[in-house]
């Protein structure tokens, strides 16, 4: 069952990381996978001397991560294509997902008491989501061409999936934003579609893929140590980044209307989902964080 539950997970994350403004490093945290995966991530090197250790790490990275590759390509045209035709209600439907699930990141550690140097986390974390996601707002989908072989866009890629795979890690932010400000999304997006044609364009995938391991190894090792020797004031940087970035998020020129007869019931339904898929795990990634590399 748990095997089962963390491929759903993924898929979510899958599906959260090729949009635009939804940071998928927030979802994580509302499912309650986030700081399992750092832990997992960060310690996978030196679990190698250990095989139990290993199997019980594998054993919830592989799931994981195969059902964020099924949301990513998978699911991937059938989103942008709601995207593109619902994108407001798509938007508030996120934003009740990531609101609903606010409250369950407070439990995420047992003393998360009010403090001046916790409310200054909270205030950094909050200034740092409104910040990248009002410039990404201002971000258009064109750019110039990263697709071709050539050994400058060949690094464009690598830094555009090192500072995604790092966005994707840090709650709050979104990877796409990152790969929209560093004019790699297009290339990436379209390569990654033509994988469900069998078609597989190494000279972007190579890059891209390696940038963004690079990425994820890099931030979850920082997450952990952070986590470790700061966790409460971690937590309070990261509720920051999570609620700044609903401002980010929030669509431009809402107005109550015909968007939201729908849009509202809409938002409901994803705090809802939010919180009962934050509960299925609830108790896990507290055990992990304190066994965690």
């Amino acid at each position: 069952m748990r095997t089962i539950i963390l491929l759903l997970k993924g898929m979510i994350v899958g599906v959260v990381h090729i949009v635009p403004g939804v940071s998928s490093g927030t979802f994580m945290v509302l499912l309650r996978v986030y700081d399992e995966l750092v832990a997992s991530v960060s310690g996978l090197l030196s679990s190698l001397r250990n095989m139990d250790e290993l199997k019980k790490r594998l054993l919830f990275l592989v799931p994981l991560a195969l059902g964020v590759a099924i949301g990513t390509v998978g699911i991937a045209k059938v989103a942008s294509l709601v995207l593109d035709r619902h994108p407001v209600l798509s938007v508030l439907f996120f934003i009740g997902v990531i609101a609903g699930g606010i409250p369950s990141v407070t439990q995420m550690h047992h003393d998360m008491k009010p403090s001046a140097g916790r409310a200054i986390a909270f205030a950094v974390g909050a200034a740092v989501a409104i910040v990248v996601g009002l410039v990404g707002r201002n971000e258009s989908l064109t750019h110039t061409s990263a697709a071709a072989a050539s050994a400058p866009n060949l690094i464009q890629l690598a830094f555009g999936g090192f500072f995604a795979g790092s966005a994707m890690m840090t709650p709050g932010l979104s990877g796409s934003y990152i790969l929209l400000l560093t004019g790699t999304y297009e290339p990436i997006v379209e390569a990654l579609d033509s994988l469900t044609d069998l078609s597989i364009d190494w000279a972007v995938l190579i890059p891209a893929t390696l940038g963004l391991v690079l990425g994820i190894l890099v931030f979850a090792k920082l997450t952990s140590m952070l986590l470790k020797r700061w966790p409460a004031v971690t937590f309070y940087a990261i509720l920051g980044l999570i609620c700044g970035s609903l401002i980010g998020l929030w669509p431009a020129g809402f107005a109550f209307g015909e968007h939201s007869l729908v849009g509202i019931p809409l938002l409901l339904v994803g705090a809802v989902i939010a919180y009962f898929l934050g509960k299925s795990t609830e108790g896990e990634a507290a055990a992990f964080q304190e066994e965690g590399a």
